[in-house]
């Protein structure tokens, strides 16, 4: 009885010289590409605290009328009975309306910083 030898199957081509060439070309474009336009000047950006809320310090309440407030103190009161508070109370947290104009906000940071007060954080929502 003759039999005939079995058919061999064509040996399969290689897919890794393939892989390597889509990994050669993935990193050239990574190494190329520009993702985002660079800044135009460097910056150093705060860090966030990851969402935890701040319990200390002591908190000056800004209004949407524009208006600081401190225990119950408000206006110029507040902001000279925020000078005359323990530095060791830790930082002043600075909790605004968001209908607050921006240069209210940066006229009350110039006072605070005329004030002798170094460290103040704003109150934000995540």
């Amino acid at each position: 009885m003759l039999l005939a030898p079995p058919r061999r199957s064509p040996p399969r081509e290689s897919v890794v010289p393939m892989i390597n060439v889509v990994f050669l070309l993935l990193v050239f474009f990574l190494m190329t590409s520009q993702i985002a336009p660079p800044d135009p000047v460097e910056v150093a950006p705060p860090i966030s605290v990851g969402g935890a809320p701040v319990d200390h310090g002591t908190r000056l309440f800004v209004g949407a009328d524009g208006v600081a407030r401190l225990d119950g103190i408000s206006g110029d009161a507040a902001l000279a009975a925020l000078a005359a508070r323990d530095p060791a109370a830790g930082p002043v947290i600075l909790a605004a309306d968001a209908e607050v104009p921006a240069a209210t906000i940066a006229r009350l940071m110039a006072q605070l910083a005329g004030l002798g007060l170094a460290r103040v954080e704003m109150s934000v929502q995540p």
